[in-house]
Parts: structure tokens; sequence; C-alpha cells
């Protein structure tokens, strides 16, 4: 003789009389389940990036503000990503690099967000102005070596640059250096850091402590890049006469003020023209930085993975808490 299946009114009937020993039996079974990590897996299309911070010295003004507190640009930039990375899908590949001088140095080549956060966020942490290997700021020269870096070690990623687009020395208008963009050119964005009011930019000794700020005298020192126009005979004879035309400064327009640093938009639209990177110029923030690597064309198909395990604990320990009430109390709230 075999016992008839328990049907669903009688179920529910024995759940209302003996609540405890079902949510105990609950209890253990999310226990036991969660023992082997169960999830759900899918696959789907996912980003690759490389982000690269500018570390250059102007980026140790402090005009921004994160959590409420005013801080410089690099660290603001360096606080940004490691929320960003926090908060990106798994399955999208983060790389890490820092531009300083004319060239952008690779620390971590793209790796997957998930699997090693830890490490992404370690080198984020350590990331420090004394890392710089010279004082200059070529921004054009630093997004053309990234982009370079990309196109023949990592073709399909994208570009995340992070800099206030101040250049020091400045290029002469129309001699910034040439690039020769391509399909193979990768696509990104240029992300502004900086406030848009002037401000002095510091000297800081080996402990970081703010010893002076940049003098006009110490900027206009340094020779101008992009080399030093050649005048015409018409342009000479335009002067009139008694102009010293040899010693005369050639200096580019505005750089009179060159050692105060503001967030250069100017400076990124023009990298926007001629990279076809996009240019954001508005302080950013982690969902408006996710949202544009987001929007980029994956390049890799990679495993999704929605892990079981905390939600199967969290019922289980729910379950117990409901199993610790009153009896009257836990059939009311299974009734």
């Amino acid at each position: 003789m075999t016992a008839s299946p328990l049907r669903p009114a009688a179920l529910l009937a024995s759940i209302r009389q003996r609540p405890r020993l079902w949510l105990a039996g609950l209890a253990a079974l999310c226990f036991a389940v969660a023992l082997f990590r169960p999830g759900l897996t899918w696959t789907a299309r996912a980003g690759s990036s490389l982000l690269v911070i500018d570390i250059t010295q102007s980026m140790n003004v402090s005009d921004v503000r994160w959590d409420g507190r005013l801080t410089t640009r690099l660290e603001y930039t360096r606080a940004l990503l490691r929320r960003t990375i926090r908060e990106l899908n798994c399955g999208h590949q983060v790389g890490i690099g820092v531009f300083t001088e004319r060239r952008t140095m690779i620390l971590v080549a793209p790796i997957e967000v998930c699997a090693h956060y830890a490490a992404l966020d370690d080198v984020l942490a350590a990331i420090d102005w004394r890392m710089a290997w010279a004082a200059d700021s070529h921004l054009f020269y630093g997004v053309y070596s990234a982009l370079d870096e990309i196109a023949a070690q990592w073709p399909g990623s994208a570009l995340a640059f992070f800099t206030d687009g101040h250049q020091a020395p400045p290029f002469f208008p129309g001699f910034e250096p040439r690039f020769e963009r391509s399909d193979r050119t990768p696509p990104g964005f240029l992300f502004g850091i900086g406030g848009n009011l002037p401000q002095p930019v510091p000297h800081l000794d080996s402990d970081g402590r703010i010893t002076g700020y940049w003098t006009a005298d110490e900027a206009l020192s340094f020779p101008p890049s992009g080399g030093r126009p050649t005048l015409s005979v018409l342009d000479m004879e335009r002067m009139g006469a008694g102009v010293d035309v040899r010693n005369k400064s050639q200096r580019p327009p505005g750089s009179e003020a060159d050692h105060l640093s503001q967030r250069r938009d100017a400076t990124l639209e023009a990298l926007s023209t001629v990279t076809g990177l996009k240019a954001e110029t508005r302080p950013p923030d982690a969902p408006a930085v996710i949202a544009a690597l987001r929007s980029l064309p994956g390049d890799h198909i990679a495993r999704q993975r929605l892990d079981l395990h905390d939600p199967l604990v969290a019922l289980g320990g729910l379950a117990l808490l409901l199993g610790l009430v009153p009896t009257r109390t836990s059939r009311s709230l299974l009734a």
C-alpha cells in the first residue's frame, strides 16, 4: 500500500500547524544548496577598456570634490576608477596605464574585472604623481601613444583617458603633432578632470607637502613645443621698423598664464577632432563612466554568472529567524 501524495491544501495545512519544523527544513535546504555555490550562467558580448590616468603636476591641483570633500584631480580620478571597476559587469576587461611627458605606460593589460578586482583595485590605489619620469605634459603624444598600444596589443579594445587637458610646455596653434587616423584606430573617450577656474599648480616635496607654487617666470622658462614658427619677410615687414624680430617673444597666445591650471576643454575637443575619441568635458562620476564604456561595442564573448550563494544564505537565515518567533506569530506570517 503506497502513501498518497500530499495535496496542496493538505501541505499548506501542515505548514500552518508546524511552522517551525518547516522553516527549519527550509533553512537547512538553503544552507545545503548554498554549499555547492550554485548560479545562473549565460554568455554575452563584453567590452575591453584601457583606463589611462594623467599623473602630471597639474593633476595635483585641488579643485574637485569627491564625496563632498575637496581633493586633487589625481585623487578624484583614482577614487572614480576604483568605484567604476567595482560596479562594471562581470566579463568586462580593464587595463590600467599612466601618462606623463609624451608617453602612456601600461601597468596592467586588460583583464576581467570580477576575477581580478582585488589586483586592479590595488594598482589604482597605488598610482601616485611620484611615478612620473618627467615633468613635461605633451598630451597629444600621450593619447597617440595609448591608441597605438591598444591597436598593436589589444585590437578591439577601447580607450578611456582621464586628464585635465593642461599641456606644458604648450604647443603653437597649428603645430600640434599629426595623427594618422584609420579604421584600426580604437574608439573611446577623453574625460575632462578639474574645475574651470584657473588655479596655481603646487610644488610638492617627496612627502607630498606643498613647498610653493609654479610662477609665471618658471613656466615661461620652458620653450614651447611643436617647433618655432618661421617668420616670412612679409611678416617682418608688417611688424614695422624698430621691432627686434630675432628676439621677439614667440610664445603661443595665452601662455602668459600657463603657470595656472584649469580643465582645458579646447584641448580635449581638439584631440577629439584628430583622433575620433569622444570628449566628455563635464567632471564625470562612476555611473557616467560606466555608461560610456558600455556604449562602446564589445570585442569578445564572455560568460556572465549570477551567483546564488548569498541569496540562498539570506533566505536560510530569514527562515531561521522566523522559526524563533512565537508559534502564533509564525502561523500568521505563513497564513
